[in-house]
């Protein structure tokens, strides 16, 4: 029992603090946020916050991971060879689209500040790479998209950041109006857009 109480006050002390900046990220903007205004409203010591961080960057960082992570396990298994799908098709690319709607909604603050900008072109640099590289993941069967989908001249990293692109762009535009349509109607919406453009690009 003694040996899983300081996992229980570091885990909290993280929380505290990433909440803490996220609400005053989206009061005042990032740049104006300080150490000291973080930790006053965590009600923690500044010890507290340089023993777990080297400065709000890295608990931004950290926070993007950490939501991404949990994004990425959240679609981890719709494994297109086991279901016996093709890839950015049907059901598969649909749902998975759908989840990263669901997911923002769950987590629309801290994507609302990674979208406008707050902490810098690195923080969203961040996310967009770690989308892509989920995108990546999702096909599964990544020599046959090259091999069956795409054209001699669009290659696959082109057409999975063009892809990611565009999926933050949905959100970006999604959240500030105010989330109203359900995250269902949104990945019907952007995976028709999709598929009528990849349709003219790469094939049926």
């Amino acid at each position: 029992m003694e040996n899983k109480k300081p996992d229980r006050r570091t885990h909290r002390s993280r929380r505290l603090l990433r909440e803490s900046l996220l609400g005053l990220i989206l009061e005042k903007g990032y740049d104006a946020v300080t150490i000291e205004e973080i930790t006053e409203r965590a009600d923690l010591g500044r010890t507290t916050f340089y023993l777990h961080y080297r400065d709000k960057e890295e608990l931004l960082l950290e926070s993007i991971d950490s939501m991404v992570n949990d994004l990425v396990v959240y679609i981890a298994h719709l494994s297109l060879p086991e279901a016996g799908l093709e890839p950015l098709r049907g059901e598969v690319l649909r749902v998975s689209i759908q989840r990263v709607f669901e997911h923002a909604a769950e987590n629309a603050n801290l994507y609302r500040i990674i979208l406008r900008g707050e902490g810098g072109p690195r923080v969203t640099s961040r996310l967009r790479k770690i989308i892509q590289q989920a995108i990546n993941e999702l096909s599964g069967m990544r020599p046959e998209w090259e091999d069956y989908l795409l054209s001699p001249i669009i290659s696959f990293e082109f057409l999975s950041s063009y892809l990611a692109g565009a999926l933050l762009g949905s959100i970006t535009w999604w959240l500030d109006g105010d989330m109203s349509y359900t995250p269902m109607q949104m990945a019907e919406m952007f995976t028709r857009l999709f598929g009528l453009g990849a349709r003219s690009s790469l094939g049926d």
